[in-house]
């Protein structure tokens, strides 16, 4: 029986922390499936957060306080690494390899040599856990053309198709993605993108009205005490980002705190108040998801089911906004056995064993890339470790996995 361990690691805009979990999988590829999980959140400390929110924001930044960030984020990741796995009472030395997604501080898809910059050094990693790590996975996509965004559609397929339902599975992170599978989906048909700005512009606005004594709106109870301010609501509607054709990627730097700081010096125009605002950016966030759907999708689809991850599932008024857009029921994938607010750390830990399996990690449609490509940085773990890696790949990565890369 192919069964191995997994660790995946992954922190988002939202800069809350790190979202860790343990997976026991079975099989190869594409057709591998989770038998065991074990998920963890380790938050950020409030310097942490303050430290990132200012580099996230920040046009310039001193290397050598960049460097040290860099170090100190690998700490902290191979410090969720080990607590998992002591949580589930699963030894390191039992684990094949860790997916880490790093944390992004910079990411332009610009001009002509589009880059991202995440920190979350993946060699303190190793060398605290033992354990080899797949790092920097948008790197390879960005480098074949692509956009090095949406790379969670093959996890996706893997954990949510099925065989006579269509699911919409729609992530509310800090940038809102979609991704579409048809019933009885080959991964060819599955349709992916990212639909608009989500908490990212949430949580700037609300640490903006609050002078960054909260982070976020608890459950929507502040927004759902304004009205829709509805000539600033079509306003940034006409944001031209929203317009472009996919693949995109909306630069996480657009939509945060210079956002924010021009949306409360605007009340005074709209005779609104700070709760009209967040009520606004409420609307705002569902009505670019709606507009993503019927543009960018096929107008003959049909959907059974929505599946909400992230943590926007835990804005009651922005599922509601997003229930009068959708005649389908909303449901958390923790319904289909997926952590709602896992199920981007489970993407990274899955490619990164897709990596091992010489399977490419990217769908060239979705990311624009020039064709599917093997994800990752490799940092070879303690000898034992990567020598069961290379002893692994040695059996698994042979003709019939390079078949379905572009080399």
């Amino acid at each position: 029986m192919q069964r191995r361990w997994i660790i995946g690691l992954a922190s988002g805009c939202s800069v809350d922390g790190i979202d860790v979990v343990l997976m026991q999988i079975q099989g190869i590829g594409v057709e591998a499936s989770i038998e065991q999980l074990h998920v963890q959140h380790q938050p950020f400390s409030p310097e942490m957060r303050e430290t990132l929110l200012k580099l996230d924001n920040s046009e310039s930044s001193n290397l050598r306080s960049l460097g040290r960030l860099h170090r100190i984020l690998g700490e902290t990741y191979a410090a969720a690494a080990r607590s998992v796995a002591d949580s589930a009472g699963v030894g390191l030395a039992r684990i094949q390899v860790i997916g880490s997604s790093g944390h992004t501080v910079s990411q332009d898809h610009e001009g002509r040599f589009p880059g991202s910059l995440s920190l979350g050094m993946s060699a303190v990693i190793a060398e605290r856990t033992g354990v080899t790590v797949v790092s920097e996975f948008k790197a390879r996509d960005l480098a074949a053309g692509g956009q090095g965004t949406s790379l969670g559609v093959l996890p996706d397929y893997m954990l949510f198709r099925h065989a006579t339902q269509a699911r919409l599975i729609l992530h509310l992170g800090g940038i809102a993605g979609l991704v579409y599978l048809p019933p009885g989906c080959r991964l060819q048909d599955v349709i992916g993108l990212e639909a608009g700005p989500c908490g990212l512009v949430l949580d700037a606005l609300i640490r903006q009205l609050t002078g960054g004594r909260e982070w976020f709106d608890a459950g929507g109870k502040r927004a759902v005490q304004g009205r829709c301010l509805e000539a600033l609501l079509q306003s940034w509607l006409a944001h031209p980002l929203l317009h472009r054709r996919p693949p995109r990627s909306f630069p996480r730097s657009v939509f945060a705190d210079e956002f924010a700081r021009r949306a409360v010096e605007s009340l005074q125009d709209h005779h609104g108040s700070l709760h009209d605002l967040l009520c606004t950016a409420t609307h705002f966030v569902a009505h670019g998801i709606h507009h993503a759907i019927r543009r960018y999708l096929p107008i003959s689809i049909h959907v059974d089911r929505v599946y909400l991850s992230g943590g926007g599932v835990r804005n009651g008024f922005l599922l509601h906004l997003l229930q009068q857009q959708f005649q389908a029921p909303l449901a958390r994938t923790d319904e289909l056995g997926v952590p709602a607010a896992s199920r981007q750390a489970m993407s990274y830990g899955l490619l990164a064993a897709l990596t091992l399996d010489g399977v490419p990690g990217n769908a060239p449609s979705v990311t624009g890339a020039a064709g599917s490509r093997l994800l990752g940085h490799l940092t070879p773990g303690a000898s034992s470790n990567w020598g069961r890696c290379l002893n692994w790949m040695a059996q698994h990565v042979g003709p019939t996995a390079l078949m379905t890369s572009d080399y």
